[in-house]
């Protein structure tokens, strides 16, 4: 299918529509990614951003009344963009799909989801992440915006399934592509001793390892009170916590409760962390640790893989997925920090688990490639520009030839008469 779509000019543009700026965040990582390996193939790339309108008096309402960032709103959420005239849009992220309610581009049109996680959670009050009426209403908007595309690609099948499940979207116009991760970047690193001096953190120590939000899907209490009761049984186990609050109210909330249950010496919050240090901090860490009620596509999952350091995950949602037998998964739920801490412990305790797991990680990561995902990328491709062609094609034999006019009765006997 990937030859076919190459065979029309010789050549082919795809335009990427992508929130503007070098984003660190998963879907930045995966559009900087997947815009270099399809140049490197020779696809060409049109890279467009939504644009926030400069009519003053709209923004002062929204900031002042509503008390919106209306440059972040509206980029997560975009009304505005100028659609490039190439082969195929790919629209990189769900909610950029909002634009597609305003006006349907004129090209194949492809959505990679990466979760709708929102709008499964916009009734949970404990767990949703909408911030007020706006969030709810135009997460709705690119909900609805995903069927307007012609094909959709998703992060893993258990989004796959909740598009089905929740939007009713048609399975056949959903396709799953793994996102990959960079094997050149990701891979065993020595711990120096500046990491530990660069990040302040203590010798001596047995760490694991968390990298993402304190968003409240991600279960960090219940990590905590796992690791308090690690500290039980050894307290020579410290947390590193990378990444920036989802908001400051989390983090309080989070360090409140560290200091309750008597380990916030033991947690070392890092927020700035530039992408060249995660491989040492994952390879310096003895366990990685992702609690997650629900994740579309766990990018440290696979990353501290790479790195040679094993896994313990919930078995929710995506990480079964992408984590198969090579890591420990426990069961979210009532108590379940105590089966979290059990499986921290077995592998604290047991140097043959920790290199079995270890070593099944390095072979379950080396599974997930660019290259795997750019090439069902071009199939995704190839497959919503045949079916256009197709489309036109049946349009055109099913269309009548047009009949030259016959003049009626009356006009052949004016014509007889003249």
């Amino acid at each position: 299918m990937v030859t076919s779509l190459y065979e029309a000019n010789g050549h082919l543009t795809i335009g990427l529509l992508a929130k503007p700026g070098q984003s660190l965040t998963g879907v930045g990582r995966y559009v900087n990614m997947l815009e270099h390996k399809l140049r490197n193939r020779g696809v060409g790339i049109e890279r467009v951003s939504p644009w926030v309108p400069r009519d003053r008096m709209i923004t002062r309402i929204l900031r002042d009344r509503l008390h919106i960032d209306v440059p972040a709103f509206l980029s997560n959420y975009p009304v505005w963009a100028a659609y490039p005239e190439t082969r195929v849009l790919h629209v990189s992220s769900q909610n950029l799909a909002s634009l597609l309610m305003i006006r349907k581009p004129s090209v194949p049109t492809i959505v990679t989801v990466h979760d709708i996680i929102p709008y499964l959670l916009r009734d949970n009050p404990d767990l949703t992440s909408y911030r007020g009426v706006f969030d709810r209403r135009f997460d709705a908007l690119a909900m609805r915006g995903l069927r307007r595309a012609d094909y959709i690609v998703a992060d893993s099948e258990f989004t796959r399934q909740s598009l089905i499940r929740e939007l009713s979207l048609p399975g056949d116009r959903i396709g799953v592509v793994h996102l990959g991760i960079d094997h050149q970047r990701f891979r065993p690193t020595p711990p120096l001793q500046q990491l530990l001096e660069r990040y302040q953190l203590p010798a001596g120590r047995r760490f694991l390892i968390y990298v993402g939000s304190e968003d409240p899907r991600k279960n960090l209490k219940t990590l905590l009170n796992a690791l308090a009761l690690v500290h039980h049984e050894r307290d020579d186990v410290d947390l590193i916590k990378v990444g920036r609050p989802h908001n400051q109210a989390e983090r309080a909330s989070l360090i409140s409760h560290a200091e309750r249950i008597g380990i916030r010496h033991a947690i070392h919050f890092l927020e700035d962390v530039p992408e060249s240090d995660l491989p040492a901090l994952y390879s310096l860490a003895t366990i990685c640790v992702m609690p997650s009620l629900y994740e579309g596509f766990g990018f440290p999952v696979l990353e501290s893989m790479a790195c040679g350091t094993p896994v313990v995950c919930s078995n929710a949602a995506s990480l079964p997925e992408l984590a198969g037998d090579a890591a420990l998964q426990f069961a979210p739920g009532a108590d379940s920090h105590y089966r979290l801490a059990l499986a921290i412990n077995q592998i604290l305790a047991d140097q043959a688990l920790e290199r079995r797991l270890k070593y099944a990680g390095f072979e379950q990561a080396a599974r997930f490639t660019w290259e795997h995902t750019t090439d069902r990328t071009l199939d995704a491709y190839a497959r919503v520009t045949e079916r256009k062609r197709s489309t036109r094609r049946l349009f055109e034999i099913r269309r009548p030839e047009r009949r030259k006019a016959q003049p009626d009765q009356h006009d052949q006997q004016k014509t007889v008469m003249q």
